[in-house]
């Protein structure tokens, strides 16, 4: 495994778009369930190997997931727990295009949809739709293509564009960084994420009866594997840990999934499944349902021209024929005469003549002497 050099230049300007932070706000985003990039995982990010053909640019494609009782708030006195919001439905929309074989670029945007009951901390009675927190995303491999570990470094940036009063945005735009790596085997593949999250205004406290909810700084670690079951269909399990620092055991939600995977082969790839509930800490969201649908533009791979042959030259155009004298008279030479020889002929068979027999005559006198 061979790491390329040259591609850290790419991660330090990503590290250097974090801003200040900004004004604290009195608000966390529920919604912890950050949708993969990736064409094979749905927790996890891969190393930017699998899920891009060579003859792939871009890609688009949008993921649904609805989940009860998101985040709960813990009782300071072991009274139970309570809920920020009851329910959560979210719609992401992702677009990505690839830069180059080891770099690529993603962009996503969730709209959400709470429903609150007033049973819970906010005491807010009404539904309502809310645009979330834009996510802006580059993958840079630093393995060679053909390797089978890959590994990758993920700078994520987050801009607040979402509602602060409905739980889906803290107010605060700030910078992730993931490290990824992925491995091939025989019949499947691993992947494994470790990251980091500062984020300064993730912060809720709604009395001082419950503990405070403190998401300001972040710790990620997950682990994952992808089961290939022929061309089209597969499966996946993966877990996700978002540990907060202090490390809290009852302020860790972590997701488990378990899922499938299909594609037709043309660029187009569902993946359906659910996520455990109550997971690592009393902060664990209740049973949560994936599906997303994802669409990767195939180009025809462009075959160049290619050069002559040297044993073959181009022909030169040809020149156009020089003028030619008329060509002397010549001596009519009279046609030799073949004599025709007659076809030999078979002597056809003739029926044999009779031979005439001699008849019997007196033989002459001799004459008398005088």
């Amino acid at each position: 495994m061979k790491i390329r050099a040259s591609a850290w230049w790419l991660v330090i300007p990503s590290i250097l778009f974090a801003g200040p932070a900004l004004a604290v706000v009195r608000s966390v985003n529920v919604q912890l369930y950050n949708p993969s990039t990736s064409d094979h995982f749905v927790l996890l990010e891969d190393g930017f190997r699998s899920e891009w053909p060579k003859t792939a640019k871009f890609y688009f494609g949008s993921n649904y997931n609805f989940v009860q009782n998101p985040l709960v708030a813990a009782s300071s006195a072991g009274m139970g727990s309570y809920a920020l919001v009851d329910s959560l439905q979210t719609f992401d929309f992702f677009v990505g295009a690839k830069m180059g074989n080891n770099f690529g670029i993603f962009a996503s945007l969730p709209v959400h949809y709470v429903s609150f009951s007033g049973a819970n901390l906010s005491g807010n009675y009404s539904n309502e739709t809310s645009m979330g927190d834009l996510k802006l995303m580059s993958k840079i491999r630093l393995t060679d293509d053909g390797s089978n570990t890959a590994v990758a470094l993920i700078p994520e940036v987050r801009i607040s564009t979402g509602g602060t009063e409905a739980f889906v945005s803290d107010g605060s735009t700030y910078l992730s960084l993931r490290g990824t790596v992925e491995r091939v085997f025989e019949s499947w593949t691993m992947v494994v994420n470790l990251g980091y999250v500062t984020a300064a205004n993730s912060y809720y406290a709604y009395d001082p009866a419950y503990e405070p909810i403190d998401f300001r700084r972040r710790f990620i670690a997950g682990v994952g594997g992808y089961l290939p079951f022929n061309d089209n269909w597969g499966m996946n399990a993966e877990l996700n840990s978002v540990n907060m620092l202090p490390f809290d055991k009852n302020n860790a939600p972590n997701d488990f999934y378990l899922g499938g995977r299909y594609t037709n082969g043309d660029g187009l790839s569902v993946t359906t499944g659910i996520d455990l509930p109550r997971i690592g800490g009393t902060l664990g969201q209740d049973i949560r349902m994936i599906a997303g649908i994802r669409y990767t533009i195939l180009e025809e791979e462009s075959r160049a021209p290619q050069p002559l042959s040297p044993e073959r030259p181009a022909a030169a155009a040809p020149n156009p024929p020089a003028p030619q004298a008329p060509a002397a008279p010549q001596a009519s030479t009279p046609p030799k005469t073949v004599p025709m020889t007659p076809p030999a002929v078979a002597p056809s068979k003739a029926p044999a003549k009779p031979v005439a027999k001699p008849s019997a005559q007196p033989s002459p006198t001799p004459a008398k002497k005088k």
